[in-house]
């Protein structure tokens, strides 16, 4: 396993186990997972496509979206100084002042988790944990079998079984049969799953399959596909099953005018010819991205910014793609608020409600230009693409369906708290 898909399974380990109550005893066993992934979390929303110098307010916001508290704050920003992603200064009091980023691609934040990982001394169980997400990502295993990889792989018989317990437990697995014959799979591996999505088809008569194959085609010729304009005689449970077994990747864009749905398939990533080092939150954010675009095209108002036609929607691409300020509008305000909170945009304010955008991670709009020109990820091998792709395209994890959702709808007491934490964000950036 190389640090690119060690540091990926951290993330995504931590991602999932931040869900889960913290006073559960079995995360007694994820420290290491833990700590690296939450480092690694709070890295990729740092990450910036040169040198920049943010105020420690700033970082305070991105790092409480990591799952980090205040008061652990600075020790993670320890973490990634030692690392050299970063460097700060502090005032008399040992405060920190402000933050100057060293860190310039996903892909180093990913491999930044794996040292920070390594040096946090995982446990036993930990270590097997890893093995077995990359086990049941290849493949569905019985449970025996997935004992037996663990400890041929150097893992001892208790905490072999340990860890195929707490992958139950965590619901960092799945599983499906009966006792005596249980599969443990990955739910999101769905290159690699041919058997769960066989089970699927075979319980759907021809018609319902032909409604199954007409979605597909339907999406893969037009990646970031509005839900509300599928063909009438697509039944929605149909779509539900595409969705939960992984046949289709559902992003929903909530705003206070209305909410979609727009759906991506696996095959975006396209066909496995050659290396794609892209890290799994890079494509995550990328897919975030094309969906809040496709949603000012074809959901939006003119008067708070509507992308009126494909080829004003490419040309906004490019822009950002340039570096470029794009605006100004009442939707970068309103919309792209996750994207700014993962820190993939910057935002200006331009009075009267509406805002500028920028691109602070360019990886994030080359992945959206290559989705939009070809419906999947092109590589060119004489283009300088080297600090985006690393690693072949089915080691992807992509753990999100719709899981996690664009949101700038809530109760008035939350839209205050949120709007105080953009707040931090838009003027506390130096």
């Amino acid at each position: 396993m190389d640090k690119l898909e060690k540091g990926t399974w951290v993330v995504n380990s931590v991602k999932h186990l931040l869900n889960i109550k913290s006073s559960t005893p079995e995360l007694d066993y994820y420290e290491a997972t833990e700590q690296a992934g939450k480092a690694g979390i709070f890295l990729s929303r740092l990450v910036s496509s040169q040198q920049e110098v943010i105020s420690y307010t700033k970082a305070k916001v991105f790092a409480r979206q990591s799952g980090i508290s205040p008061a652990e704050t600075k020790v993670y920003l320890d973490y990634l100084k030692e690392q050299g992603q970063i460097d700060f200064t502090c005032d008399s009091q040992n405060k920190v002042k402000e933050l100057e980023i060293y860190c310039f691609s996903g892909q180093d934040a990913i491999k930044t988790v794996a040292n920070l990982y390594d040096k946090f001394e995982s446990s036993e169980e930990e270590q097997g944990s890893l093995l077995a997400l990359q086990a049941t990502y290849q493949l569905p295993r019985y449970s025996k079998e997935l004992g037996e990889i663990l400890i041929k792989s150097g893992i001892n018989e208790e905490s072999a079984f340990n860890v195929i317990s707490m992958q139950k437990v965590l619901g960092l697995a799945k599983v499906s049969g009966q006792e005596s014959n249980e599969i443990i799979y990955n739910e999101y591996a769905f290159d690699n799953d041919p058997v769960k999505i066989k089970k699927a088809l075979e319980g759907l008569k021809q018609k319902e399959k032909d409604m199954v194959y007409e979605v597909q085609q339907i999406v893969l010729n037009s990646q970031g596909f509005l839900a509300d304009n599928l063909p009438s005689n697509i039944k929605p449970e149909i779509v539900y099953m595409m969705e939960g077994v992984g046949l289709l990747d559902g992003i929903t864009v909530k705003s206070p005018i209305s909410e979609a749905t727009f759906f991506t398939t696996p095959q975006i990533k396209g066909l496995g010819v050659g290396t794609f080092p892209l890290s799994t939150d890079v494509f995550h954010k990328a897919k975030i991205l094309l969906s809040c675009l496709r949603f000012g095209q074809m959901k939006s108002f003119a008067h708070r910014g509507k992308i009126s036609s494909n080829e004003k929607l490419l040309n906004i691409v490019n822009k950002l793609n340039r570096l470029e300020w794009v605006g100004k509008c009442t939707a970068i305000g309103q919309d792209y608020q996750l994207l700014e909170t993962d820190g993939v945009i910057e935002t200006q304010d331009a009075g009267q409600g509406m805002f500028y955008m920028r691109l602070r991670q360019p990886e994030v709009g080359l992945l959206v230009k290559q989705m939009l020109d070809h419906n999947k990820l092109i590589i060119d091998v004489e283009a300088n693409v080297n600090d985006v792709f690393s690693q072949k395209a089915t080691q992807y994890i992509i753990p999100e369906l719709r899981k996690k959702q664009i949101e700038a709808k809530s109760t008035e007491p939350v839209i205050a708290m949120r709007e105080k934490m953009l707040q931090s964000l838009r003027t506390g950036g130096l």
